[in-house]
């Protein structure tokens, strides 16, 4: 049930699309966005099995997974989608493979080589990933029950995106490994699951606030912040003040909006 209070910016889990002339389809993480996506996909090559799709996970907890059953695109022979990310000791394969099991999802499995589109999985190692223009980096901020998180830049030489969807600075190292994938980003997309008040009470569950987000989007030089991955209860007049109280001329800053479009400005 879609809540009035919450209708404006929405409430389902992280999925992200990013664009570039010339370039295959980019998707980050796997929620339930997933799914409406890979729907308004399916008006382009994919609906006819030409389709060639990179599937980027920042981690493997089922908030960033769950939308993979029902992209619709793995269900049509000729398209090609390539999943990538780092899942520890649990293995990507087996993650992905493990929430098609028929007990509790109905679609079917496209991970068999004689259902759909061919699907590659590949365990993020320490190298970026070039794929054309576009340079994918990459970095490990933090761990949660044996789960890696990854945050993630993106480049065409040109302008940059950095993605950091769940990370909770409890360390410098982690603290050093966002700043470096923020670095003079065109726009950082940063978590802000709990509020600035919320967080002393929450720590050690693997989440970050406005505060902290603003405080690295600064310490980076970011040109533009927007704030990501709110909590599912918080409500649109609470995001509208959040942005409001921290947008300024020398930092930008939004709320992420479901379906928004964000375009980055040559440099």
């Amino acid at each position: 049930m879609v809540r009035p209070e919450t209708r404006r910016y929405g409430v389902n889990t992280p999925c992200i699309q990013v664009e570039c002339p010339g370039a295959d389809t980019l998707v980050f993480d796997g929620g339930i966005g997933l799914h409406w996506l890979g729907n308004a996909l399916l008006a382009e090559s994919f609906g006819s099995g030409k389709g060639k799709a990179h599937l980027f996970f920042s981690h493997t907890h089922w908030s960033h997974i769950q939308g993979v059953p029902f992209f619709v695109p793995l269900l049509i022979p000729g398209n090609s989608i390539h999943l990538y990310g780092r899942a520890g000791l649990y293995g990507m394969q087996k993650v992905l493979c493990d929430q098609m099991n028929p007990a509790y999802c109905p679609v079917p499995d496209f991970f068999d080589d004689a259902i759909g589109a061919q699907v590659d999985v590949s365990e993020l190692g320490k190298s970026p990933i070039r794929l054309g223009s576009l340079l994918i980096e990459y970095a490990e901020i933090g761990q949660l029950h044996g789960s890696p998180r990854l945050g993630y830049r993106i480049s065409d030489g040109m302008n940059a995106l950095a993605y950091i969807p769940a990370v909770e600075y409890l360390n410098d190292a982690v603290r050093e490994a966002a700043r470096a994938l923020a670095n003079d980003a065109d726009l950082l997309i940063h978590d802000a699951y709990y509020s600035d008040e919320e967080y002393p009470t929450q720590q050690g569950r693997g989440h970050s606030c406005p505060r902290q987000a603003l405080e690295l989007a600064q310490g980076a030089s970011a040109k533009r912040l927007l704030l990501f991955n709110h909590h599912p209860e918080r409500s649109d007049q609470a995001l509208d003040e959040l942005a409001n109280a921290l947008n300024s001329a020398e930092l930008p800053v939004e709320c992420g909006r479901e379906r928004g479009v964000y375009a980055l400005e040559e440099r």
